[in-house]
């Protein structure tokens, strides 16, 4: 038993305490340690407030030890007391903690029982009193006396304020944590506080003389996880081979000697066998479940699992779709598939097929891939083909089927069109028309995997796919194929052939065929799909006017992605961008930034048509917030010019000539306006849209004669889609006012809100040159749609477009910048200096301002400079 001398108790669990005083007598490190900032913050956390436990838990390497000391060293002014558990002979734990923490103690008598608990309850009586101390149990793993750890739970249960105590063990030692937890006692210092980010990792290796550039050190970062020791050993590693650190690194990989020895000396010597075989059995697939192990090794899975979770094992553990996915450390699991390839290399195929044989039977095809390729000539990868390979182009993973089909026949039509749908599904243009060609070559001929049912509508779903991506699918009819009963097929048919009919025009026919498609998606759990048929849904209601449609089936399609975790998916900017396209005509506010769907290339021969279509459309919504307006205007003029050239047929662009026109008369661009609706017409022809158009410059021009003789017969058209309608309508009114035909300004204002009142549609009322000021003084007429009115004047003052200048004016107005006086000004134009003068004051007035930096200024901030 303890005496006041200090000498140790032994107790008969084979536990011993070895004992460290103050500061002078830290452990030892062989090295300069680096930082732990999450850790720190945790440990200042505890001191500072006081009657807290901190308990570091990690696998063996993990740096607690480490922390502790430097923590010690750098951050901790109180008294200190370390204690080390070991493996040999045992000894009172509470009495070694009395000897250091209160050295003058009570002598017991020999003779005289006294508990753990005894001396726990003694101690915290004698630390009533104590100055601020710090007292650590390093390995505290390795205590396993029952007496021992109560007597430890009730010392750190009743600690007073000026005592902290830091405990570092490779699992949770057996104690009630929850109830410290419970009060707000216990820090929790896991393996993610633990790990080095990457410039601590970076720190290590140049120690050891490695400086890194960011590819090794992301290589080094994802092999280690910031495991120390690990790293450590990395370092040394790789300065034993500073003259060739690739091969130094795959080496690591394997993993090397030393991570081995690590591994085998730490984890994996002390473990039964019956574990050691579930390792080698769930080191196979890169993540693994419950279920799963419960298939490879039998029923005693769950309590090796378990065992395994309690101590503290590297598994890495995440919850998905209702299930526990389990996955070990890297260099851990290299090490597993290596020594399972060494001593069983008979049972291995067996293994990926059983693993495979799960995945598939569990509907996730992406992983089953892997496992159907890793058995020997991959026999099972045809009839994956057959079964999941569309599923897996429906899924977004099938660019990795790409590499798996080098295997199979170049001569199989159903591998050449899975090709091609990859190819659709990410947009290649150029891929997507070879791979569709090829298909078509010695079809008749050459055998293939599947029925020539699937291979025909799946050659039918892919040529509706790459019509859309060229902007051409109006230039034939995308009726369903005949269903084949294979799910994915049908589903992807009614999905490529709906889409393909909406972009075409066909927009009854292909939001039928789209709605099959969500249904399919829903019961399969097919988020991609059930996201994009959704937003495609919205894109049909947009080409018929139906606004609130619109927004209710994007926002539906935006709730999906989130429920799907597709949230930043381009399907789901799609539904945004289109939320925000809703918003804007009904001249609401929207979400920004728009998102931007067009990739950075200089070739837009590349983009998808559709794609190229909703950069203009977000180049319209954004247009507001450009620091330059101007440019913005005249960059999507060229835009749509270049869109009109490539894809003439694609149906919808009509509709953009007006909303860009508008923008190019905001900022005087009448040349830039005129050149599009003569291209726009030629290309189109003189459609319902280019009429509108047509009227729009000429009210600009200040010919309202014009607009209605342009007008007038138009508007009785029934097939002229609502946007239309009121666009023309609005411009009738402004022309009839501008005319002094009052009676046909009131008729054409009632038609106006009458067509726009059901779907709220803002957005002409605040384009069309006049119409808001025009409502503005007699929006008082029409009370059955005052609400509607209100709303359009609530509107007016923040989407205000620039003042229209006349054409010298604006001559006048870009000369301002230059410097000139009035006379030079005058002399350049060949005028008199009165009239330049007489032309400020015009602009002046116009812009508001009184003084030529004011015009300047505001002149920039309206787009017309």
């Amino acid at each position: 038993m303890a005496s006041s001398s200090g000498s140790l108790d032994f107790h008969s669990d084979g536990s011993s305490i070895a004992v460290a005083g103050p500061c002078a007598g830290l452990p030892e490190l062989s090295f300069a340690p680096v930082r732990c900032d999450e850790a720190f913050a945790r440990l200042d956390h505890a001191q500072a407030a006081g009657g807290h436990t901190v308990l570091l838990c990690g696998p063996a390497g993990s740096g607690k030890t480490v922390v502790l000391v430097d923590w010690v060293r750098r951050r901790c002014p109180a008294r200190l007391a370390w204690l080390t558990v070991t493996e040999h002979s045992g000894a009172d734990l509470l009495a070694v903690v009395a000897r250091n923490l209160d050295p003058a103690s009570e002598f017991v008598p020999t003779g005289v029982l006294h508990t753990p608990m005894d001396r726990a309850v003694d101690l915290l009586a004698a630390l009533v009193d104590v100055e601020p101390t710090v007292l650590v149990i390093d390995d505290a793993h390795l205590l396993t006396d029952p007496l021992q750890l109560a007597g430890l739970e009730y010392l750190l249960t009743h600690l007073p304020a000026q005592v902290t105590v830091l405990i570092a063990s490779r699992f949770d030692p057996p104690l009630r944590w929850h109830a410290l937890d419970l009060a707000g006692r216990l820090v929790r210092i896991g393996v993610p506080e633990l790990a080095l980010p990457a410039h601590r990792v970076a720190q290590v290796f140049a120690q050891h003389g490695c400086r890194l550039d960011d590819a090794e050190l992301t290589v080094v970062q994802n092999l280690t996880c910031g495991w120390s020791a690990l790293v450590r050993i990395a370092a040394i590693c790789l300065s034993a081979n500073a003259t060739d650190r690739g091969t130094a690194l795959a080496a690591l990989a394997r993993p090397s000697h030393a991570v081995a020895d690590f591994l085998v000396a730490e984890l994996l010597a002390s473990l039964p066998a019956p574990t050691l075989e579930f390792l080698l059995a769930t080191a196979v697939p890169t993540r693994f479940c419950l279920p799963m192990a419960e298939d490879l090794v039998g029923d005693d899975a769950a309590r090796i699992l378990d065992e395994l979770l309690r101590a503290n094992f590297p598994l890495h553990t995440v919850a998905h779709a209702g299930e526990l996915w389990h996955t070990y450390h890297p260099l851990l699991r290299a090490y597993l598939l290596a020594e399972a390839a060494y001593t069983r290399p008979d049972r291995l195929p067996d293994c990926h097929r059983r693993v495979a044989a799960w995945f598939i039977a569990a509907a996730m095809p992406r992983p089953a891939l892997d496992h159907v390729l890793a058995e020997p000539g991959a026999p099972g990868l045809a009839p994956f083909l057959r079964d999941w390979g569309l599923r897996m182009v429906l899924e977004g993973t099938g660019h990795e089927l790409v590499a798996a089909v080098e295997n199979l026949s170049e001569q199989d039509t159903f591998v050449r069109l899975l090709r091609a749908a990859v190819a659709v599904e990410s947009g290649d243009i150029a891929a997507a028309e070879v791979y569709l060609e090829a298909a078509h070559v010695g079809t008749d001929s050459a055998p293939s995997l599947v029925p020539a049912e699937w291979v025909a509508a799946l050659d039918h779903a892919v040529s509706a796919g790459v019509a859309v991506l060229v902007g051409d699918s109006s230039s034939m009819r995308w009726p369903l194929p005949p269903a084949t009963g294979q799910p994915d097929l049908d589903c992807y048919a009614a999905l490529n052939c709906g889409i393909a009919e909406i972009c075409g025009g066909d927009i009854d026919s292909g939001a039928a065929s789209v709605r099959h498609a969500i249904v399919h998606s829903e019961q399969s759990g097919l988020g991609r799909v059930a996201v994009r048929a959704r937003t495609a849904s919205a894109v049909a209601a947009a080409m018929t006017d139906r606004i609130g449609e619109l927004r209710a089936l994007a926002a539906q399609a935006i709730d999906r992605a989130e429920g799907y975790g597709l949230a930043g998916s381009a399907d789901a900017a799609s539904a945004r961008l289109l939320a925000a396209y809703g918003a804007y005509q009904q001249g609401m506010d929207f979400e920004r930034p728009v998102p931007r769907l067009s990739p950075a290339t200089a070739d837009e021969t590349v983009v998808p048509a559709p794609v190229r279509q909703a950069a203009i459309v977000t180049g319209v919504l954004m247009f507001a917030d450009a620091a330059d307006r101007s440019a913005a205007a005249a960059a999507l003029s060229k835009q749509l010019h270049r869109l009109l050239d490539d894809s003439p047929t694609l149906h919808g662009t009509g509709e953009l000539v007006t909303d860009v026109l508008w923008l190019l008369l905001r900022v005087q661009g009448r040349a830039d306006a005129q050149q599009l609706i003569e291209h726009a017409t030629r290309v189109l022809g003189r459609t319902s849209e280019m009429a509108v158009a047509e009227a729009g410059l000429a009210l600009y021009a200040h010919r309202p004669a014009v607009v209605l003789t342009v007008l007038e017969p138009l508007l009785a058209d029934p097939r002229l889609s609502a946007r239309s309608l009121v666009t023309g309508w609005l411009l009738v009114a402004v022309a009839a006012d501008r005319l002094a035909r009052p009676r046909k300004v009131d008729e054409a204002c009632e038609q106006a809100l009458a067509h726009a009142a059901s779907e709220q549609l803002t957005r002409p009322f605040l384009d069309v040159p006049g119409a808001a000021d025009l409502f503005a003084r007699i929006g008082a007429r029409f009370g059955h749609y005052a609400a509607f009115v209100d709303r359009i004047r609530d509107y007016r003052g923040a989407t205000a477009g620039a003042p229209q200048l006349t054409d010298t004016e604006l001559v006048v107005l870009r000369q301002l910048p230059s410097g000139m006086t009035a006379g030079n000004i005058a002399a350049d134009l060949g005028v008199s200096v009165n009239t330049v003068k007489t032309h400020l004051r015009g602009i002046y007035q116009k812009l508001a301002v009184n003084a030529r930096a004011e015009a300047i200024a505001q002149a920039r901030v309206l787009g017309l400079l």
